[in-house]
């Protein structure tokens, strides 16, 4: 008696062989269309919709308050630690970012200044500066949630002291590290960055020898941190 030969085709989520009949597609916002095994279908479907909901959230800039997507929106912090989130027309306004040529009370540039006067206007900078010891680092500071509800951009040390004091509840990851879990440069487009975490998100599939639960989640957060 013969048997039928039915068709097996790969799952884009695990690896597996699975019998054609058997696979779901699922369509990413993008576009792209992934062949998913019951098992991955749901977390193909999860991930679809986080990136639909990601590319239509908006932010609201603290300047002009005016409404724009969240990825066109960047954090300052001022010397008194306030944290304000900025368009790029407002953000060109904040002190220390001015688009233009500013000059100073006799008409003068103050780029003719010299260093004396760039320290003296320079009160913002983006995440550079630590809202618990108010100084002025190189490093991407650390976005920290306390215990009681406050937001705070720290430096290494200011985190660590936090730490220590048990006073930490949440330390939001870096854009650096999100950078490298990606594997993207710091001038990757959003394209760029949506293909990597595509890619990425494959390989940390829980069902895959490469993956497991915690790497899915960490991809998941490192594409929030980026997007």
């Amino acid at each position: 008696m013969a048997v039928a030969d039915e068709r097996r085709e790969r799952c884009d989520g695990c690896g597996k062989t699975v019998v054609l009949e058997n696979l779901t597609t699922v369509t990413m916002p993008d576009g792209e269309r992934l062949a998913c095994c019951p098992t991955c279908a749901q977390h193909a479907r999860d991930v679809a919709e986080k990136l639909g909901s990601i590319d239509q959230s908006r932010g609201t800039c603290d300047g002009c308050n005016s409404t724009f997507p969240t990825s066109s929106l960047e954090d300052i912090v001022l010397t008194d630690g306030t944290v304000l989130t900025c368009c790029s027309s407002c953000l060109e306004d904040a002190p220390g970012y001015g688009g233009g040529e500013s000059k100073n009370e006799d008409g003068v540039d103050a780029d003719t200044e010299g260093t004396q006067a760039a320290e003296t206007t320079e009160i913002a900078t983006r995440r550079q500066l630590c809202s618990q010891c108010h100084e002025w680092v190189t490093e991407e500071l650390y976005h920290v949630t306390t215990i009681d509800g406050r937001t705070e951009e720290m430096c290494t040390d200011c985190k660590a002291l936090a730490e220590e004091k048990g006073v930490v509840n949440r330390v939001k990851m870096r854009r650096a590290e999100a950078r490298e879990i990606l594997r993207v440069d710091e001038d990757a487009t959003t394209a760029e960055i949506r293909q990597a975490f595509l890619t990425q998100i494959k390989h940390a599939h829980p069902d895959k020898k490469s993956g497991s639960e915690s790497a899915f989640k960490l991809v998941k957060e490192a594409y929030d941190r980026l997007r």
